[in-house]
């Protein structure tokens, strides 16, 4: 029978709930291949999780039908329901759960093959399935939060009243006579003038009311009621942050922004399947700069250990926000540094080559006066940058296509640059694919190999090359956020109502020398009542 009692309780569920899921997310996360021992383990604790959810529910079942007869109507059926203790213990469990999967194990919101290549297909499929990847835009997550805060109410109200008519009824006001004494249990005292009891009170910070009747002092003291409200304030603050937190589920979005240097972009790509959004608003990056140790110390003022002054510390943007052509904001995004605008965070994510040109110089010579005279051969210098148009004397120049390393162009994304450039031409209404090479000599051999080439009157050289960047900023919008902000303050305002103030309450009936005291404290009932008699005989001297 004791068995039976202990696998149909609640709390042998709950514990048999967080060893059984303990026990499969250890497996899925943590081991590579489970052997026999994790196995064997695994089945048991889901034997003992199957035990104890089946008794639960045998006494769920019988306890719900048996209030159903208690009330004999659905509406206080429910109400007494989704009050339960018992429920909000289990949503709260199951939203620790799946909190700290969304948060800890599964990287949200990422393409189906990132799934498959660090969990492989079963896991991915399921994962995919069970909507861990968006785990909290998932419809049971926002379920569990309306459910939890449903409870939370319902609570409230139901409690609310007895704790209203102790705090603020007028039933807390009553003399200490004999009738009183029955439930209050009255210690006796000696006692002098009732007047000395009376500043003794006042000074320990209660709030005294005196009645004299039949000869007889009724003194009633009381402090700290709204203590009795602190839960309600923090009930209230946890509603408010569930409100916030619904609201970016359902109304926030995440997703990543690829902004090359130079250029602006509002289109944004949302979860795995790249969905486009469009930002109200558009991101200019001015600049990307990649940060050594050595200026990252230069900037703070100190010194950095010459072994590392050329590593890589950081990532910086310099970007500029329009908004219907204007430009509304400006600053930048570093890593764990992220730029906030209105209720949108803009974080570096990450970076890259575009495989375009940030800036090249390309300096001008005459083929014709080359061979006669080399110096007066070079006309001058110009600056041409991907998707600008330069021009220069009666020639507009732009970048028609980058190859950051002609010896190995995959080495050239990864930064290994040996630049090749082919720019368009438009010269006498006629075009011109002209290439250029980092090496003089190779511009000089394809020059000579291109048949097009043959009445074009100029040669371009390659005078210092600067490859175009990349970054890409992972923007959140998060509308829930200044809610939530207001529900924590209130949430710390409650608890420190609820902890540390104490709603206390003192009767005392004084006759001649001798007075009855009784005393009330919902938190510390024995300490109080020590030290105040203590107290209070120290003052009277009796």
């Amino acid at each position: 029978m004791k068995i039976l009692n202990l696998i149909t309780s609640f709390g042998y569920f709950v514990v048999t709930l967080i060893l059984f899921a303990g026990i499969v997310i250890y497996g899925l996360f943590h081991l590579d291949e489970p052997g026999p021992i994790y196995w064997t383990t695994l089945v048991l604790s889901g034997v003992l999780f199957l035990a104890g959810f089946s008794g639960v529910l045998y006494r769920g079942v019988l306890d719900l039908v048996e209030d159903y007869r208690r009330h004999g109507n659905v509406f206080n059926f429910l109400y007494d329901f989704f009050s339960s203790l018992k429920l909000a213990i289990l949503i709260m469990i199951l939203l620790g759960i799946f909190s700290m999967l969304g948060s800890t194990y599964i990287q949200q919101l990422q393409p189906f093959e990132t799934y498959l290549d660090q969990f492989g297909p079963t896991k991915a499929v399921w994962f995919w399935k069970l909507w861990l990847t968006d785990v909290f835009h998932s419809w049971y997550y926002i379920s569990l939060i309306v459910l939890l805060a449903v409870n939370l109410t319902v609570c409230s109200i139901k409690r609310l009243p007895r704790i209203w008519r102790q705090t603020f009824g007028s039933e807390r006001v009553m003399r200490l006579d004999e009738r009183a004494e029955r439930h209050l249990k009255p210690v006796s005292i000696s006692v002098g003038d009732p007047q000395e009891v009376i500043r003794f009170l006042l000074r320990k910070g209660f709030k005294v009311y005196k009645e004299e009747k039949d000869g007889k002092v009724y003194i009633f003291a009381e402090k700290g009621r709204f203590s009795r409200l602190g839960v309600y304030i923090v009930h209230i603050a946890l509603l408010i942050i569930m409100f916030g937190a619904l609201i970016d589920a359902l109304f926030g979005i995440r997703g990543f922004l690829p902004v090359p240097e130079g250029e602006t972009n509002d289109i944004m790509l949302v979860g795995p399947e790249d969905k486009r959004y469009r930002l109200p608003f558009a991101v200019h990056l001015k600049e990307f700069r990649i940060i050594s140790y050595e200026e990252e110390a230069r900037e703070k003022g100190r010194e950095v250990d010459e072994r590392f002054k050329d590593a890589v510390a950081s990532y910086r943007s310099y970007i500029e926000i329009f908004n219907s052509g204007r430009k509304v904001a400006e600053g930048k995004v570093e890593v764990n540094s992220p730029f906030v605008f209105r209720s949108y965070r803009i974080f570096q994510a990450s970076y890259g080559l575009t495989g375009g040109v940030r800036e090249m110089g390309v300096v001008v010579v005459d083929k014709n006066l080359a061979e006669k005279d080399p110096e007066k051969a070079v006309l001058g210098r110009f600056t041409v940058r991907s998707g600008e148009v330069a021009e220069f004397k009666d020639m507009l120049v732009s970048v028609e296509r980058v190859v950051l390393n002609i010896h190995n162009p995959e080495a050239g994304m990864d930064g290994e640059l040996a630049p090749a450039v082919v720019l368009k031409v438009l010269k006498d209404r006629k075009d011109y694919n002209v290439p250029v090479v980092y090496d003089p000599r190779l511009t000089v051999f394809v020059y000579s190999e291109i048949e097009d080439l043959r009445d074009f009157p100029y040669v371009f050289f390659m005078d210092g090359f600067v490859p175009q960047f990349f970054s890409g900023f992972q923007v959140s919008y998060h509308p829930g956020t200044n809610i939530i902000w207001i529900g924590s303050a209130l949430l710390v305002l409650g608890m420190i109502v609820a902890f540390y103030t104490v709603h206390r309450k003192v009767w005392i009936r004084v006759e001649g020398n001798t007075a009855k005291v009784a005393l009330y404290s919902h938190k510390f009932r024995g300490e109080f009542q020590n030290s105040f008699l203590r107290d209070l005989k120290e003052i009277t001297g009796k």
